[in-house]
């Protein structure tokens, strides 16, 4: 009888460690990090884009659009997609 009891304080010990970490929050390095960078003349990855945006939105260049950090690929995010001279 002794055995059981520590058997199942073992096996309740256990579950609630598992249940613990099964709805702790995912490490910060799993987080999709977005920022926005302006564009360079030939389409590659500029500077960031730090406080307003300084595209002016007048025409078909690409000004500045948002990136995913950890893979430094545009997103496609059209709502974050600036075209036009930068100010």
């Amino acid at each position: 009888m002794k055995s059981l009891r520590i058997t199942l304080g073992v096996a309740a010990i256990a579950i609630g460690s598992f249940a613990a970490f099964s709805f702790a929050p995912a490490s910060s390095s799993a987080k999709v990090a977005l920022q926005e960078f302006y564009v360079n003349p030939d389409g590659s990855q500029g500077a960031q884009v730090t406080g307003n945006n300084q595209c002016k939105d007048q025409t078909q260049i690409l000004c500045s659009q948002e990136y995913d950090t950890s893979t430094g690929e545009p997103t496609g995010n059209t709502s974050r997609m600036h075209r036009g001279p930068r100010n």
